[in-house]
C-alpha cells in the first residue's frame, strides 16, 4: 500500500496547499498520508478536509525543532489532537515570532532596492510562518531569481554574512520538553531523519535512541543511508518501536526534486500505523 508519513505544506516551508498535496497524493496513488508542518498544527483543520475530499486518511501530525547543547534537530509527534490547547498556543507563538523575523528581512530587502510590497510576501506565506525560501519565491516571481536557484541562493540571501540575515530567536525546546508536549497532546515521538542527527552528533545519536520517551524512529527518509536504515531497524525490533518514513516532500522548496509517494514504504509499516488514521481506511 503506497502511502507518505512526512510531508510539509505552505502552513510551515512547503510551497503547496493541503488540497494541491493530497490531489499530488491521489495521483501518486497514495492510500494514507500525514503532513508533518514544522512547529505548527495549524493547517490541520485544513488538511482534513483535503483529506476527505481526496479519500485519503490521515494522521494528524506535526515535526518539531528540539534544541540540545546549542544543536537543532527533529521530532515528529503522530497521532496528536488538533484541538490541544498548548499545541495551538506554541503554533501560534511560533508563528507571531517567525513573521516578525520576516517583518525585518522584507525592510532590508525594500532598503536594499528591492520595490516589493510586505503585503505581497506575506499572501506567499499561505497561512504559515514566511519562510525563507517562500521570500525567494516572491523573488522568483517577480524574475529576479530563477525558481530552480531557490534553494541553493538560501544562504547568499540569509547566511552568515549575507545582506538579509536575521536570527531566529525563537525558544525552542528541550528535547524532553517536545516529548511532554507531544505525549500530553495524545501523540506518539518519533525521531525524524535520525542519519542527519548522527552525522553532526553521534553521541547524541545514540542517546536519543536510548531515550525512554521516544515511541518510534523514522526509517524510510532519504537522508538515512543504508547502514543506518539497518541499524535503525534493529533498535527498532529490541525496543518495539513504531516504524515511519516518507518523501519529506515541500513542493518547489526541495534540493532534490521528488513527489509524494516518492520513498518506497514497506507494506506492514503501513499496517503499524493503522491506528493512528483519520478517515476512511481499509486494507
Amino acid at each position: 500500500m503506497k502511502a507518505d508519513f512526512h510531508m510539509h505544506s505552505n502552513f510551515s516551508d512547503g510551497s503547496e496547499t493541503m488540497m494541491q498535496i493530497y490531489s499530488l497524493a491521489k495521483e501518486q496513488g497514495l492510500k494514507a498520508a500525514a503532513i508533518t508542518d514544522h512547529d505548527t498544527i495549524l493547517g490541520l483543520k485544513e488538511e482534513e478536509k483535503a483529506s476527505k475530499k481526496y479519500c485519503i486518511p490521515f494522521i494528524p501530525a506535526a515535526e518539531f525543532t528540539a534544541e540540545e547543547k546549542g544543536m537543532k534537530f527533529h521530532v515528529l509527534g503522530y497521532g496528536i489532537d488538533p484541538e490541544n490547547r498548548e499545541l495551538l498556543r506554541y503554533s501560534n507563538c511560533f508563528l507571531e515570532q517567525m513573521n516578525e523575523r520576516s517583518r525585518r528581512q522584507i525592510l532590508k530587502m525594500q532598503q536594499a532596492g528591492i520595490e516589493i510590497e510586505e503585503k505581497e510576501f506575506f499572501e506567499k506565506a499561505g497561512g504559515g510562518p514566511l519562510y525563507r525560501a517562500k521570500l525567494l519565491g516572491v523573488l522568483a516571481d517577480h524574475g529576479l531569481l530563477r525558481r530552480e536557484d531557490i534553494m541553493k541562493s538560501l544562504s547568499l540571501y540569509f547566511g552568515k554574512g549575507a545582506p538579509y540575515e536575521e536570527e531566529d530567536h525563537f525558544s525552542y525546546r528541550s528535547f524532553y520538553k517536545i516529548c511532554g508536549m507531544i505525549k500530553e497532546a495524545g501523540g506518539y515521538v518519533v525521531l525524524a531523519h535520525p542519519g542527519k542527527i548522527k552525522r553532526k552528533d553521534r553521541q547524541l545519536y545514540d542517546a536519543l535512541l536510548r531515550e525512554d520517551c521516544l515511541d518510534g524512529v523514522e526509517v524510510y527518509h532519504h537522508d538515512n543511508p543504508e547502514d543506518v536504515r539497518a541499524e535503525l531497524l534493529a533498535v527498532a525490533e529490541s525496543r518495539r518501536f513504531m516504524v515511519t518514513g516518507g518523501s519529506d516532500y515541500h513542493g518547489i522548496y526541495m534540493k532534490q526534486p521528488a513527489l509524494p509517494g516518492s520513498e518506497k514504504l514497506p507494506e506492514e509499516l503501513a499496517v503499524g500505523l493503522k491506528h493512528l488514521l483519520t478517515g476512511y481506511f481499509s486494507l
